[in-house]
């Protein structure tokens, strides 16, 4: 797995993610976004976040999506100089979590960020100097 360190902090805007089931009926539509991929989406509960569109599978004639997969739209709060280890990738968003200083992985704190902010903004690869 690859690791990553935080070169800026951040935020989680979210403090109630979607979260999906495989199987799960939701609403979904287009919304301008600088990432490809995405589907802005809605739950049954009212909860809304992004979505992969890789996961889902249109529903004919609606704006309805069938889920292929488990899905948390759980953002990572991070600080400058945490280390992160990459779990995932998709649709130019990393799935990722947090280390302890003792180098093991923290059973909470998965959540998600996007690789477009690997570089310019969040987090970059240990092995390379990047600032912002």
């Amino acid at each position: 797995m690859r690791m990553m360190r935080a070169i800026k902090d951040h935020e989680s805007e979210f403090t109630i993610p979607l979260v999906i089931k495989t199987g799960e009926s939701i609403e979904g539509e287009e919304r301008e976004t600088e990432w490809e991929g995405w589907l802005f989406c809605r739950n049954r509960a009212g909860v809304e976040g992004w979505v992969p569109k890789a996961y889902l599978k249109p529903e004919s004639g609606s704006n309805s999506f069938l889920s292929l997969k488990d899905y948390t739209a759980r953002e990572l709060t991070v600080r400058t100089g945490s280390e992160l280890m990459v779990l995932n990738e998709e649709s130019e968003w990393a799935w990722a979590s947090p280390q302890q200083t003792s180098g093991h992985r923290q059973t909470t704190g998965l959540g998600t960020r996007p690789n477009g902010i690997v570089i310019y903004y969040c987090i970059s690869p240990l092995a390379k100097s990047i600032s912002c």
